[in-house]
C-alpha cells in the first residue's frame, strides 16, 4: 500500500496530479473552511473541476493568476480553462516546498509565415475600387 492511500485528502494535491500537467474546466468556486475540527475557521478560496475528482484549494498567487486573465468576478470564470499543475519551486515560509500552481492555457496560433499573414490580411481587408495606393 502506498502512502498516500493512507492519507486521503478532500482537496487536491500533488499525487492527485502525477507529473502531468492539467488542463480543467472550473466548473465552481466556493469559499471553504479549511480549519481542522478543533481550530478557528480558516476561509479559503476552492475551486472544482468538470475533469477531476476533488477541489483545489487556492491561495492568493493562484487566484490573482487567474483574475488576472478571467476578470475578478469569479462567476465569469466558470467554463473557462486553467492548467493545474506541480511546481517544486513554490516557496512557503521561506523554504522551498513545493505546490499546486495554475495558468492560462497557451493560445494556440496557426503557423503560418510572414508572407502568409499578409496575403490574409490583404484578403481581409476592405478595398475601394477606386484606390488602391495610398495617395501620399
Amino acid at each position: 500500500m502506498n502512502l498516500n492511500d493512507l492519507l486521503d485528502s478532500k482537496y487536491l494535491k500533488k499525487d492527485d496530479l502525477g507529473d502531468q500537467e492539467h488542463t480543467v474546466t472550473i466548473r465552481k468556486v466556493t469559499k471553504t473552511n479549511v480549519a481542522r475540527d478543533d481550530e478557528e475557521p480558516k476561509y479559503k478560496a476552492a475551486i472544482a473541476f468538470d475533469e477531476l475528482g476533488k477541489p483545489m484549494v487556492f491561495n492568493k498567487t493562484n487566484l490573482k493568476r487567474v483574475a488576472k486573465a478571467y476578470g475578478n468576478d469569479t462567476d465569469g470564470w466558470i467554463g473557462k480553462k486553467i492548467v493545474v499543475y506541480f511546481d517544486p519551486e513554490v516557496e512557503f515560509g521561506g523554504e522551498i516546498v513545493g505546490g499546486l500552481r495554475v495558468r492560462v492555457p497557451a493560445v494556440r496560433r496557426p503557423n503560418m509565415s510572414g508572407d502568409e499573414i499578409n496575403r490574409r490580411m490583404d484578403a481581409a481587408a476592405p478595398r475601394d475600387k477606386d484606390q488602391d495606393d495610398i495617395p501620399f
